[in-house]
């Protein structure tokens, strides 16, 4: 569009006002975290994720129930970019329309109540290892996937809803403005800063730092289990499995 982002969230702004039918208290511009750039910030090669895209395109091409699933896990149903919108009492996805070069007012994707939408910032360690650049931040959003059509996603977010989860962490990148760290304010509350680092939907703890309190031993086996298994699915190289997991053992 040839904006900057600070003219792309005011228009945001707007865009939600007209919407809506509520007063807006933010606004802002949401990017998704995908795959492939987490992947590639963690270290894995363009060959390896190439195979890991062809991989996912033809698995939901012979099993479009499970590749459908496979895209609720990742992006929540939610598209690349989209505007979050906060009033008194929800949230809404917002969907980014553009003509003449400026944002317009396109259609409500979905709606939450702030209650019920939980939602965590991640640290500038979290951030670089999703693969955002420095103007950017990473926001997730645990999006409740109880009312999904697929059976298969359905029925484990019925599960996950009864076991007190509160939705699919999906990360996004929003940006360092003000009007970015408003919406951030009024979604996040007083939940803590991300922890922990996901590839693909499966986190992955960073190794202790000098000076850290050592993670027990059931984290660093819970982290090795997770990179057995990307290293099976072909996400990760046998190299890039053995770098990563004399990390976690130095850890």
């Amino acid at each position: 569009m040839g904006l900057t982002i600070e003219q792309v969230n005011e228009q945001a702004y707007g865009v939600a006002t007209t919407v809506l039918n509520d007063s807006v208290v933010a606004a802002a511009r949401l990017e998704q975290v995908t795959q492939d750039q987490q992947l590639e910030a963690f270290g894995v090669g363009a060959t390896t994720r190439g195979f890991a895209k062809f991989g996912k395109k033809l698995g939901g091409a012979m099993m479009p129930s499970v590749g459908n699933m496979a895209k609720g896990l990742e992006s929540g149903f939610l598209p690349k970019t989209f505007i979050l919108a906060v009033t008194s009492d929800q949230v809404h996805a917002i969907e980014e329309k553009e003509k003449g070069g400026k944002l317009v007012p396109g259609d409500t994707i979905k709606s939450w109540d702030r209650a019920a939408l939980r939602a965590t910032l991640g640290n500038d360690a979290i951030s670089a290892v999703s693969g955002a650049p420095d103007d950017r931040q990473v926001l997730t959003l645990y999006i409740p996937l109880t009312d999904s059509k697929n059976k298969y996603l359905k029925a484990s977010s019925d599960i996950a809803a009864r076991a007190g989860s509160s939705g699919q962490p999906i990360r996004f990148m929003i940006a360092r403005d003000e009007a970015s760290q408003t919406l951030a304010k009024e979604v996040v509350g007083d939940q803590p800063a991300m922890p922990n680092i996901q590839i693909g939907n499966m986190p992955v703890q960073m190794p202790q730092q000098p000076g850290q309190a050592a993670a027990p031993a059931t984290d660093s086996t819970t982290q090795l289990e997770r990179l057995a298994q990307l290293h099976a699915s072909g996400a990760l190289t046998d190299e890039e499995f053995a770098a990563q997991k004399a990390k976690i053992i130095g850890s």
